[in-house]
């Protein structure tokens, strides 16, 4: 009897211990990396699918070494030059949990760097169907919502947020061609919390 006694508090000890290593108390104890990683990305931003946030609390502003300033839209985790081969179906998403956002086609660009207008006409409202070209626009995209388009024409594309273009400078390039690939990605904004107001 003595003996049952003297192993009671290690038994206890070794079940404490076991719990600690699985997370403690309920719900396990692993937590994903911020920002989402091996391509899932800031909510959950994956192939063929651009991701729209503010870049001034989420997904910052990149200073595109080609393009200049972009910021507000992704393809990855931050803000970056989007690029995409013609005739790709993607999904454009608001990435906020408390925003509203738009992509609005501004206008193409020639040569670099993006020559963005200061004050362009930008709908809340939804046009150019499901074809990506000048005068699309996705309309008002609530938090967590998304839409898809076909990138039809190549072409590189300004684009900016209705709601944000000033304020935020929410604005970017999308390019539409053979081989295109991404620009590099924006550092995280100071900071850096998630979705922000207007």
């Amino acid at each position: 009897m003595l003996k049952l006694k003297q192993l009671a508090p290690w038994a206890l000890l070794s079940i404490a211990a076991t719990i600690a290593a699985c997370g403690g108390s309920g719900g396990g104890g692993y937590s994903p990396p911020a920002g989402g990683g091996g391509g899932g990305g800031v909510g959950g931003v994956g192939a063929d699918m651009i991701g729209m946030d503010l870049p001034t609390t989420t997904i910052g502003v990149e200073n595109d070494p080609t393009w200049g300033t972009v910021g507000g839209y992704t393809q990855s985790v931050r803000s970056q030059v989007i690029a995409f081969a013609p005739g790709t179906m993607i999904t454009i998403k608001n990435l906020s949990s408390s925003t509203p956002h738009t992509l609005n086609v501004i206008g193409t660009a020639g040569a670099p760097p993006a020559n963005f207008p200061s004050n362009p006409s930008l709908s809340t409202s939804a046009s150019g169907g499901s074809v990506f070209g000048i005068g699309y626009a996705t309309g008002s995209i609530s938090p967590g919502a998304s839409v898809s388009v076909t990138l039809s024409n190549p072409g590189t594309y300004l684009v900016g947020c209705a709601y944000h273009y000033s304020s935020n400078q929410m604005r970017d390039v999308v390019e539409v061609a053979s081989g295109a690939t991404p620009g590099p990605q924006a550092t995280a904004p100071p900071g850096g919390g998630g979705g922000g107001g207007y």
